[in-house]
């Protein structure tokens, strides 16, 4: 019994001691990349990791071997999207924002419609938006997924970055599997580095629909979506910049065919 109780204590012992190294070496590789920046403290770095509310979440690693946009076929994957909700949903979420989306239209001359339609299968026009804590999201992949840790861990950084200049609790938000966050979905460095104060209300704002819409049509425009152009086919200056919206061709195929399909509803079905 006693050599059971060392050898489980032994056991425990190493594996805690594993557990801290490679948080350890989390932080440090955080702290490295804001050294030079105004924010956010050393502090306020190893006072997050402190925190206990810093878990690994299992559900992450799943969500992300179950990915739809690797494991399903198109129609599969267009039954997720492609529905009444998000149709008439988008069409909805258009007459309502109307003279919001159209004004951001003309300004960044982007189509309107994929506007709608990226923030529709993003977070199905606001309504889901809440599924992980977003820094648990990207500890579980910095720590537990090798080949997205340096990504993650530069994604954290981003993330404090963030809480720590709008004084957000870094353990308050919550978005995707990812770490994406918003109502636009972006993940921290995306947001900080092309998301917009749309409305010029002095910060930039993931929940408010004026800095959203606007934030979409900066991102799309900076990632080379062409000044008025609406040739929507495959391959096409417009679908490789809605593509670096999620690196997939199934998700800029969905925008693209959600966005025709709104697009019907509301200017020849009205």
């Amino acid at each position: 019994m006693k050599i059971n109780l060392i050898v489980k204590l032994s056991i425990i012992f190493c594996v805690t001691t594993l557990i801290a190294d490679e948080k350890n070496q989390i932080v440090k590789k955080v702290v490295a990349y804001t050294k030079g920046q105004e924010t956010p403290s050393v502090e306020y770095i190893l006072n997050t990791f402190e925190d206990t509310r810093l878990q690994i979440d299992k559900n992450v690693i799943v969500r992300f071997k179950n990915k739809p946009e690797k494991i399903k076929t198109y129609e599969q994957y267009k039954k997720i999207f492609f529905n009444e909700q998000r149709i008439v949903g988008g069409v909805n979420f258009y007459k309502k924002n109307k003279k919001l989306i159209s004004k951001v239209a003309r300004e960044y001359e982007i189509d309107p419609i994929v506007l709608v339609a990226v923030i529709g299968v993003e977070t199905n026009y606001g309504l889901k938006t809440t599924e992980f804590s977003v820094i648990n999201s990207l500890y579980t992949q910095a720590v537990k997924m090798p080949k997205r840790s340096s990504w993650a861990t530069k994604e954290i950084a981003e993330l404090l970055i963030f809480c720590f200049e709008n004084n957000v609790d870094p353990f308050s938000l919550e978005g995707s599997y990812a770490g994406a966050f918003g109502y636009g979905q972006f993940i921290p460095s995306s947001f900080n580095k092309l998301s917009i104060d749309y409305d010029k209300d002095g910060k930039k704002d993931p929940f408010g629909w004026h800095d959203v819409v606007g934030s979409v049509a900066f991102y799309l425009t900076e990632n080379g979506y062409p000044k008025n152009d609406f040739n929507f086919t495959y391959k096409s200056k417009v679908w490789k910049a809605i593509r670096t919206y999620n690196r997939s061709d199934k998700y800029a195929n969905i925008i693209i065919d959600l966005r025709n399909e709104i697009a019907k509803n509301i200017f020849l079905l009205d």
